[in-house]
């Protein structure tokens, strides 16, 4: 069993907060005294490079061609090639940004967009969904640098999310408060449990997260209700509240960590305490598993 702590941030749909909800949980975490790498696997947009403010850095190493290694090459068929040449330690330190937060990234690349089609040639489909597990496991755990390895998924189920999955085992979701939604989360259970028949992997639900709650609406309490019934104790302690001081940080390289206390307002101090909270559980749960 790997030391680092590994988990996937995913559900097969856009716009629940996977992104946001990746960076938050890091930040917390660092913010806790735990080392974490961030991975950006969601594609060529880099949304996680936005976010967390290196974005600037990574177009100007791309248009400079300064970009390979990247996330990508990991899970092609160059990569043994790559660390054997440079060594372990500095083909890592090549994919690695450190970050503002306080978190290191591997960011998104451009290449993700073709990797799909790549790994969909592999005939071989242990091999095919285990390509960044191995790269974790053989390149990244050695490294002993970080204690957690959080993952932002593609909101999509395709072979590099399946590679995720199979790297991390664990599954945390951000759930907006409603009733598509609430699907959503029973079809997770749903997949994760095909996985677990179909291909002998273990890989697990270890917490829900209901995100952007409204406190003003009923809808959302009642929501929330029917979430606690079926899902239990796979449920976030803390719902993270609706915030557009999170969107404002965001859209500033930022997360709620990096503003001073007198600067956040209620709605932002509500949410950053919630994913403070939420990731002290998570990594409780990782540990325990």
């Amino acid at each position: 069993m790997p030391k680092t702590r590994r988990v996937a941030v995913y559900l097969d749909k856009g716009g629940t907060g996977k992104t946001t909800s990746a960076a938050h949980l890091g930040a917390a975490l660092d913010a806790g005294g735990h080392d974490v790498l961030l991975v950006d696997l969601a594609g060529k947009q880099g949304d996680l490079a936005k976010e967390l403010g290196v974005d600037d850095q990574l177009q100007a190493d791309i248009a400079n061609e300064d970009d390979f290694p990247n996330v990508a090459t990991t899970m092609g068929n160059r990569w043994g090639d790559v660390a054997e040449m440079v060594g372990t330690d500095e083909a890592v330190d090549r994919l690695v940004y450190p970050t503002e937060t306080g978190v290191d990234l591997i960011p998104a690349h451009p290449d993700l967009d073709g990797l799909d089609a790549d790994l969909g040639n592999v005939d071989d489909v242990d091999d095919r969904y285990s390509r960044f597990r191995r790269f974790l496991d053989d390149y990244v755990e050695p490294l002993d640098r970080w204690d957690v390895v959080i993952l932002d998924m593609p909101g999509l189920a395709n072979n590099i999310t399946y590679n995720g999955l199979w790297a991390a085992q664990n599954v945390v979701t951000p759930v907006l408060m409603g009733s598509f939604e609430y699907s959503q989360a029973q079809r997770l259970q749903e997949d994760l449990e095909k996985i677990r028949s179909n291909y002998g992997e273990d890989v697990r639900l270890q917490m829900l997260i209901p995100n952007q709650f409204d406190r003003r609406t009923n809808l959302h309490a009642e929501k929330l209700a029917a979430f606690q019934d079926e899902f239990g104790e796979l449920l976030a302690p803390e719902y993270v509240v609706d915030s557009q001081q999170i969107r404002t940080a965001t859209e500033e390289g930022q997360t709620l960590f990096d503003i001073p206390d007198d600067e956040l307002l209620k709605t932002g101090t509500d949410a950053r305490d919630a994913f403070a909270t939420n990731a002290a559980e998570l990594y409780n749960r990782l540990t325990d598993d």
